[in-house]
């Protein structure tokens, strides 16, 4: 009975520890952009958003789910009065194998789509069926194809030998759509092996089994539509790009383009025969090709244009096309969005990077008309690509305040956008306020990440930054002096190099790691190491020397690589934890980071899954920047991460307590004896400075970190009566103690 006794206990110890980091994604705080609150402001930005439609809740109405293909990750968008809500708790309904494209589609014939995407472990295409109950949460059951011998997961075809893989590059976006009318999905993709021709594989489900609800594929050809791609806008019809003559081909008579490719049938004339849009990885349009043949089977095409007409997409490389009615009047829209990995090229838009052209014509003769090219972008924070998040008291009202750093803009100089925080410490809400925070643009930074410390230890918060120089290419570690005392004033034309430099994708942060007053950093590497740099001091200055180049046992990685940090007390015990975020968008808690025995572990199960009711690990939006942040004047903070695709998520510890009005400090002992050591304790972030009896100034203004002792030596202190004054939230209290 006792060992049971004890196992019960241990048990609920583990419990607890473990149940000390848990979060829920909160879209409660208003932000307002030139005048207009956005309607889903935290939404994570957009980037390379392939775009379906699937009804997710059961509503009979079709929501948004989008493929985001550089942050390898699944968004959800409920219909909810005719606009779309950010819903993330369904993301983790869709498997988490989906990689390179996804495209849902009814294949069964069950008014069900299912779901298709690339297989990067066998190359292939791998189906999912829907198996979702009238009523129920969405599920899939991943679809196994017999070769003869044995079952693969991927999708098969009869080519000339036996049946092969369907196989477009890892890159491609294939055609899957019913070409031949007949009820069941064929397939269109470029050949893996010459990818300027399309090969086509009909579906014979109906023609063998007089049913849709099976997948048996035949190649029918290796040049469906009889052309060839050469290069950006010059095809070959009816012949091969070395025998074209004219244009870019005559004097290289070879094919230009090896990478990826997308394809998108369409019946524009409503002649019965699948037209075809083409897109192709170096290029920057869409083409139409239409389809002169004697049906889609026998395709034959002819001219290209570049699509649609008027207001044709323009993106800096590889837009792909999409059909989704997403405006609720019945009739298909047009999108693209650019299909990237990451970014390229300096002058790619990522916040303006899913355009939406609505149907003003018919089903059966669709007419594009450009609407906006931002679409849902335009509603939530988007700052194109790597937003960095950072939060301090930038005016001195008593709130946070929010700034985000970004990797480059329309100049393509990076720069740090201010949200002022307009609402209060316990309810935030923010509004725009400068896209170009201390004119940093001036200075031809890009890459900007930035932070708030006191960096030259004059009891004020300062601006510091990485950031990468256009005239070299260096990424170096820099700060901006705050010159004032009650808010953030400072001028990027006044920026101090700290002499430490860095990769372009590491990530620092500058802390107290040994408690010993001076700030030293510690480094995010590129390998997934994490390196901490102690700084000899004094407070102030840079005196950098390596101290550990694997701290808290985390070396070099395959899985968890270009490591980003924040620091902060998150279960309110009074010991610091330590956050980081790798590459795949997920975030890890290290409790108590500064314990040594043993060395702590991180744990990443911290985001809700509401319909299992488990916490798990989450995608984030691909590469991911943490920072810890009270914003609801909680005993436990937030968490708001940025991430690869420009937006932010806030992360809501969901067993916090909201703190009283006032502050609440112990200072203990009191009464001191000379030369002992007073401890102070507060349950917020709060400065404090001593005065004598008579009003006169014994200390500057003392930085209290939330829950944590702060011991401070009196020694220099006569016997006497002191008045310690507290500043928090832009309040002053005052608390007496006696020196004896």
């Amino acid at each position: 009975m006792k060992s049971f006794y004890l196992f019960l206990l241990f048990t609920v110890a583990s419990l607890c520890a473990s149940a000390q980091f848990h979060y829920t994604f909160d879209q409660s705080v208003p932000v307002e952009v030139n005048g207009k609150q956005l309607a889903m402001s935290w939404a994570g930005g957009l980037n390379s958003a392939q775009i379906n439609t699937l009804d997710l809740n059961a509503d009979n109405k079709q929501d948004i789910v989008i493929f985001d293909k550089g942050a390898s990750k699944i968004w959800t968008f409920l219909q909810d009065q005719s606009t779309y809500r950010y819903a993330p708790e369904y993301e983790s309904l869709f498997p988490a194998e989906v990689y390179s494209f996804l495209l849902l589609r009814d294949y069964n014939c069950d008014g069900k789509k299912d779901l298709f995407t690339f297989n990067s472990s066998i190359n292939g295409i791998s189906v999912y069926k829907n198996t979702t109950l009238n009523g129920e949460k969405i599920s899939w059951q991943k679809l196994n194809f017999y070769t003869g011998s044995v079952y693969t997961e991927i999708l098969l075809t009869k080519g000339f030998s036996g049946l092969i893989n369907i196989l477009p590059g890892i890159d491609d976006i294939p055609n899957i759509a019913d070409m031949d009318g007949d009820g069941d999905l064929d397939i269109v993709n470029m050949r893996f092996v010459n990818p300027s021709t399309a090969e086509y594989h009909k579906n014979f489900a109906q023609e063998r089994f007089g049913r849709c609800d099976t997948l048996v594929f035949e190649r029918q050809t290796q040049r469906w539509g009889d052309w060839e791609e050469c290069s950006c806008g010059v095809i070959a019809f009816g012949k091969t790009c070395a025998e074209l003559t004219g244009g870019r081909q005559e004097s290289t008579a070879r094919t230009e383009h090896t990478g990826g490719k997308a394809l998108l049938a369409i019946d524009m004339d409503n002649d019965g025969k699948k037209d075809i849009l083409f897109a192709e990885e170096q290029c920057n349009r869409i083409y139409y090709m239409h389809n002169n043949g004697a049906s889609s089977e026998a395709a034959v095409m002819s001219e290209e244009n570049v699509f649609p007409t008027a207001t044709p997409i323009s993106f800096n490389l590889f837009p792909a096309p999409f059909l989704e009615d997403i405006d609720f009047d019945g009739l298909p829209d047009f999108l693209a969005s650019p299909n990237l990995n990451s970014r390229t090229l300096f002058s790619t838009n990522f916040s303006q990077s899913l355009w939406y052209y609505k149907n003003t014509g018919t089903a059966q003769v669709p007419n594009f008309t450009f609407v906006k090219n931002n679409f849902l972008q335009d509603q939530m924070i988007d700052v194109g690509d790597n937003s960095v998040p950072a939060f301090v008291d930038a005016d001195g009202d008593g709130d946070k305040d929010m700034f985000i750093g970004t990797f480059t803009s329309t100049n393509y100089t990076g720069r740090i956008i201010l949200y002022e925080n307009i609402g209060t410490a316990t309810d935030p809400s923010f509004r725009f306020v400068t896209d170009d925070f201390g004119l940093l643009s001036l200075v031809q930074f890009y890459n900007i990440k930035p932070q708030f410390a006191d960096v030259n230890a004059d009891g004020t918060q300062d601006l510091v930054f990485t950031a990468t120089r256009f005239d070299t290419g260096v990424t170096s570690l820099f700060y901006l002096p705050n010159s004032s005392k009650e808010m953030i004033t400072v001028s990027g034309a006044n920026y101090q190099p700290m002499n430490f430099n860095l990769s372009s994708t590491e990530n620092i942060l500058l802390h107290d790691v040994n408690s010993d007053g001076a700030l030293d950093l510690l480094i995010g590497k590129t390998t997934g190491a994490l390196q901490y740099y102690e700084n000899a001091g004094p407070a102030g200055s840079f005196n950098f020397t390596l101290k550990n180049s694997s701290f808290l046992n985390l070396a070099t990685s395959t899985s968890r690589q270009n490591l980003s940090i924040a620091i902060g007390d998150l279960d309110a015990d009074g010991n610091e934890d330590l956050v980081t975020g790798n590459q795949q968008g997920i975030l890890t808690v290290y409790n108590n980071f500064r314990s040594t025995n043993p060395v702590p572990e991180g744990v990443n199960d911290l985001v809700l899954d509401s319909f299992t009711e488990t916490y798990g690990a989450k995608n984030l939006g691909g590469r991911v920047w943490p920072t810890v942040v009270n914003l609801f004047n909680t005993d436990k903070p937030s968490i708001v991460a940025g991430n690869t695709t420009g937006g932010l998520y806030v992360l809501k510890s969901d067993n916090s307590q909201e703190l009283p009005l006032d502050p609440e400090v112990s200072i203990s002992p009191n009464p001191v004896s000379a030369g002992e050591i007073l401890t102070i304790k507060a349950d917020r972030n709060i400065s404090l400075q001593i005065f004598s009896i008579l009003g006169q100034k014994i200390s500057e203004p003392l930085f209290i970190p939330a829950n944590q002792a702060y011991t401070l030596p009196i020694n220099h202190l006569a016997t006497g009566i002191y008045i310690a004054r507290i500043l928090s939230d832009k309040k002053n209290y005052g608390q007496k103690f006696v020196v004896h």
